[in-house]
C-alpha cells in the first residue's frame, strides 16, 4: 500500500490529449460544511427534503430535524452539497411568525424544468440540468467508454509502470459500486464507493493494484460521512477522492424521441 502522503495528480484533457500536473489537488480536500459545528442559524428539515434526498435522511437519523449552522450562507452551502449527491434541495426563510427557534426550512427544490420541459420547440423538449445530473455527467466523463483514459493515466503514474516489463500490458477495469467485502465493512459507515478500479497485467492477469473511488463533479463537497468511511477503508485498501472539473457545464439539454415504425 502506498504512502498516504503521496502526491496527487490533476489531469486536464484538451482536444483529446491529457496533461498532468503533479500539484496537490486542494479542491478534493475542501472541508465540507457540517451542521452543529457552529450555531445561531436553525434549519428545519421538511418532509419533502427527506423524500428526495437519501443523504439528508441519514443526517436526520443522526441529528434530528433541526440542524444548526453559523449563518444562512453555511446552510445554503450545505444544501448545495447534499443536492450534488441526491435530490435537489433549497433553503427558504421561515415566516416572521414562526414560534420556534427556526430561521429557515430545508425543502425539496421541485424545479419543474428538471422534471418537465422548460421549453418546447415542435418535437424538441428542452430541460434544465439539475445538480444530480451534474454528478452523473462527471461519472460518465470519467468512466464511460471501453478505456477510462484519465484513470489509466493515473495508474501508470501511480505505479510507475513500464509496460514493457508486463507480460500482457496494462489493463484497467472499472466496476461500478462496491465490489467485494472490503467496501461493505461496517467501519465504512455505510459508504459505498462510486466505483472500484483494478489495474491488471492483461485482461485476466495478475491484479497489480485495486482502488476504491468516490467521484464528485464541479464544486460538490465530500460529505463528512463519506470522508469517515473512506478513511476507515484506507487503513487496508487504496482509496481515491476524484473531482471531475468540466468547463462550461451545460445549463440545459434538449431531447427528441421518435418511435421506430416496423417494416411493412
Amino acid at each position: 500500500m502506498s504512502d498516504g502522503n503521496a502526491e496527487s495528480f490533476q489531469l486536464r484533457f484538451v482536444d483529446g490529449d491529457v496533461v498532468a500536473s503533479e500539484n496537490a489537488d486542494e479542491e478534493s480536500d475542501r472541508v465540507p460544511v457540517e451542521p452543529g459545528e457552529r450555531t445561531g442559524f436553525g434549519l428545519e428539515v421538511k418532509d419533502g427534503a427527506l423524500e428526495v434526498n437519501r443523504e439528508v435522511r441519514d443526517v436526520v437519523e443522526r441529528r434530528g430535524r433541526l440542524l444548526e449552522f453559523g449563518s444562512r450562507e453555511e446552510a445554503e452551502a450545505y444544501a448545495r452539497e447534499l443536492s450534488a449527491s441526491g435530490g435537489a434541495l433549497r433553503v427558504q426563510a421561515a415566516p416572521a411568525n414562526e414560534p420556534r427557534d427556526v430561521d429557515a426550512y430545508l425543502l425539496a427544490d421541485h424545479n419543474p424544468s428538471v422534471q418537465e420541459p422548460a421549453a418546447v420547440d415542435g418535437e424538441t423538449w428542452t430541460f434544465d440540468v439539475g445538480a444530480n445530473l451534474y454528478g452523473a455527467l462527471g461519472e460518465a466523463v470519467l468512466l464511460a467508454g471501453p478505456k477510462p483514459f484519465a484513470l489509466t493515466y493515473f495508474v501508470r503514474q501511480d505505479l510507475e509502470i513500464d509496460e514493457a516489463e508486463l507480460d500482457w500490458g496494462l489493463n484497467v477495469d472499472v466496476y461500478r459500486g462496491g465490489k467485494g467485502s472490503a467496501a461493505e465493512a461496517p467501519e465504512t459507515g455505510g459508504w459505498v464507493p462510486d466505483c472500484v478500479v483494478e489495474a491488471k497485467d492483461g485482461w485476466g492477469g495478475e491484479v497489480l493494484e485495486r482502488y476504491y473511488c468516490e467521484i464528485k463533479a464541479g464544486e460538490a463537497s465530500f460529505q463528512r460521512s463519506q470522508a469517515d468511511g473512506m478513511r476507515a477503508l484506507a487503513a487496508d485498501e487504496r482509496v481515491l477522492k476524484i473531482r471531475v472539473l468540466i468547463e462550461a457545464l451545460p445549463e440545459q439539454y434538449s431531447v427528441r424521441i421518435h418511435e421506430v415504425e416496423p417494416t411493412e
